[in-house]
């Protein structure tokens, strides 16, 4: 009798408790995302027009040097990987490690200073500044010369002995994303089909003669089911950098950067009380 009397009570209870949405990394959009690039399937639309002794390059086709915004430094990083781990012979074009690389390249480590500046009057400007962008915006022609001067090595060659490649993969980023279906047939109920999918326009291009060799359109997806009430958390999703201040936020004494999460006490009341009246009906 008082395993019964126990069992109902933990049944009414456990009932009662709230459950919040549990999310982790590996059901986070950002990870169906990445299977999608994974199924995009490169060195099998590509391979019959590139042969293991190649030197290869993965660059994006509409920029001069490469960028570490998250989408394509994931595309790159999967397209690199796929083809390093099949055996090819891929050459290092990120813009920040090539720099790095300028200094490794000779027995002796060698310090390159790329930061490059050009004064105008009281202003000082980095980059690429230049004759004509000085003159245009309504600057004296004498003045202009002056900063012309100044700048006129900014677009300079370095002569370095890395290898360069023999063929060019470029890409160009159609579609990449998620979309959810609540209206697909297989889902179970208070489910939501999930689809990412990843749309690539490539070209393989011999890099000595220009000639493009192969140009194809790669299509990519990926799909699970999740639950309708895990849909605003898994858009809100990230993970936050640890701070040694933890569980402090910016050195304030009361705000906790984790907090509780608000639950309504009315439901959890109810279930015990009603559990309490059913334990005095029985008895």
């Amino acid at each position: 009798m008082k395993k019964t009397i126990y069992f109902l009570a933990t049944l009414i209870l456990s009932s009662c408790a709230i459950q919040g949405p549990t999310v982790t990394y590996e059901k986070t959009n950002a990870s169906l995302i990445h299977k999608s690039i994974k199924d995009l399937k490169t060195v099998e639309s590509l391979n019959s027009h590139i042969s293991k002794t190649d030197k290869i390059a993965v660059v994006g086709m509409e920029d001069y040097k490469t960028n570490d915004y998250s989408l394509l430094a994931t595309l790159e990083d999967e397209i690199i990987k796929e083809f390093v781990n099949s055996g090819y012979k891929v050459l290092e074009r990120d813009d920040d490690m090539v720099y790095r690389l300028f200094s490794e390249e000779s027995n002796n480590y060698k310090h390159i200073n790329r930061v490059k500046g050009a004064k105008y009057g009281a202003s000082i400007s980095s980059g690429n500044a230049d004759y004509n962008s000085y003159y245009l915006n309504g600057n004296s022609q004498a003045n202009s010369a002056g900063v012309f001067a100044e700048v006129k090595n900014y677009d300079q060659e370095f002569q370095s002995s890395l290898k360069s490649a023999d063929k060019i993969i470029s890409y160009r980023v159609i579609e990449s994303g998620i979309v959810y279906d609540y209206d697909e047939k297989d889902a179970k109920i208070d489910e939501v089909e999930r689809e990412a999918r990843t749309i690539l326009e490539v070209r393989l291009t011999d890099a000595k003669t220009s000639e493009i060799l192969s140009a194809l359109t790669l299509d990519g997806s990926a799909n699970d089911f999740v639950k309708e009430e895990d849909v605003k958390a898994l858009k809100e999703f990230s993970y936050r950098y640890y701070s040694r201040t933890l569980p402090k936020t910016h050195g304030n004494p009361v705000k906790a950067t984790i907090k509780a999460k608000e639950v309504n006490p009315w439901p959890i009341i109810g279930g015990v009380t009603g559990g309490i009246l059913l334990l005095l009906l029985i008895f």
